[in-house]
């Protein structure tokens, strides 16, 4: 899937091998690339440049922090953004050289003795090329724009303010790139589920038609026989409990592929979505009360808020369809289970079905909450009522201050 060979070939490839070879972990290959160590010491340098001395540049910059507030939960911001993304990196670099070994190795294994089907390779070539290229085209443009407009026209720009932010926005860059390591990853494991589903559908569709119609079944018309045949032996001529052991090995393999995912990808996860929705949260309330300040954060304030949404909707809608996926194997097995089947079949099926209850496929964030639709309408609600809270907080702050003027 997203380690193999045949997957990593083919024109649409490109974008995701630059990327990865720019500034990831690890490249298509699943090797470790001799790159990240420079570009690795290269954030953890602009991490701790940015937490120690420039806290106050956004405040310089809009030149709206005026009160005790205001410059309170800006260090706060800048200080946090730059300690996850650093944290982040650290991690990800750390679990990696654990984990990546055991998971390439695992995908190569699998690869050999399940080849990916053209149809499958294909959609995986056209979700990377399309989520890389995504990431590219709203990080990239906008990020550059900002730093030659600050560069070029703002009013208190310098060296030391040029710096903070070509250093924020490095930080940035580098939690985008183990993003997209994980979601193609992911989505690899998801083709995985995919292609033992539609197996398993095919299985489910032959044992319905041999229960519906059993004495005629066992007439001697060459087309029904062939269909009875086909319930207890599987195309390539297997009995039919030997075509569900395998697909019971491969579900196995694909599970212990999601919790190599967990174990690499948890805490990095749960950083870039708390961070994500930091940003968005500040973004926001830094927008509704920026009156006096420069224009020049207000023209793109929008495209900050598209681009964090979208690198949040990625990671979660795509762990979500992989565990909604796997999840799915459960349910057409105990259809299959409920249909009259000889002894040996009605066993592995009973088998897969425990050893699927016995192991989780759900993907976590560092186990801190699973990764699903239900974490959008969360984040949705948490942040608002956080925003309320702030613009709250705020209004009180400035009738007091008025209060005590007057």
């Amino acid at each position: 899937m997203a380690t193999t060979t045949t997957v990593r070939g083919g024109a649409l490839m490109w974008p995701t091998a630059c990327f990865w070879g720019a500034c990831g972990v690890f490249t298509l290959d699943m090797a470790y690339n001799r790159f990240d160590r420079w570009f690795s010491a290269s954030v953890l340098a602009s991490g701790l440049l940015n937490i120690a001395i420039t806290p106050w540049s956004v405040c310089v910059l809009d030149g709206w922090c005026d009160d005790h507030l205001s410059t309170t939960y800006r260090r706060l911001y800048t200080r946090l953004v730059a300690f996850t993304c650093l944290l982040s990196r650290a991690t990800v670099v750390y679990k990696v050289r654990g984990h990546l070994a055991g998971f390439g190795g695992r995908e190569e294994e699998y690869e050999r003795s399940w080849p990916t089907s053209r149809a499958h390779r294909r959609r995986y070539r056209a979700y990377a090329s399309s989520v890389v290229a995504a990431y590219l085209a709203l990080v990239l443009p906008i990020n550059l724009t900002r730093l030659y407009l600050l560069y070029r026209y703002e009013e208190y720009g310098d060296s030391m303010l040029l710096l903070f932010f070509f250093n924020m926005y490095l930080q940035n860059w580098s939690m985008c790139c183990l993003e997209t390591h994980f979601a193609l990853l992911c989505f690899g494991v998801y083709l995985k589920f995919r292609a033992i589903n539609d197996e398993l559908s095919a299985v489910r569709s032959d044992v319905m038609v041999s229960n519906r119609y059993p004495v005629a079944l066992r007439s001697s018309s060459p087309a029904l026989v062939a269909a009875a045949t086909s319930v207890l032996q599987d195309p390539r001529g297997r009995p039919m409990e030997t075509a569900v052991e395998e697909l019971r090995l491969r579900h196995g393999l694909t599970r212990e592929s999601v919790e190599q995912l967990n174990n690499m990808f948890g805490g990095q996860l749960a950083l870039s979505l708390i961070t994500l929705c930091i940003m968005i949260l500040f973004d926001i309330y830094n927008e509704a009360f920026h009156v006096g300040g420069s224009s020049s954060r207000s023209k793109f304030i929008f495209g900050w808020i598209l681009q964090y949404l979208f690198r949040f909707f990625v990671i979660v809608i795509t762990a979500h369809s992989t565990t909604q996926e796997g999840y799915k194997t459960k349910v057409l097995v105990t259809e299959i289970n409920n249909r009259h089947l000889n002894n040996n079949t009605k066993y592995e099926l009973q088998l897969f079905l425990k050893q699927m209850n016995h192991q989780s496929i759900d993907i976590t964030a560092c186990d801190c909450f699973t990764l699903n639709c239900h974490l959008v309408a969360s984040a949705i609600a948490v942040g608002t009522t956080y925003l309320f809270v702030l613009i709250q907080f705020r209004s009180e702050i400035t009738q007091f201050t008025d209060n005590k003027k007057s």
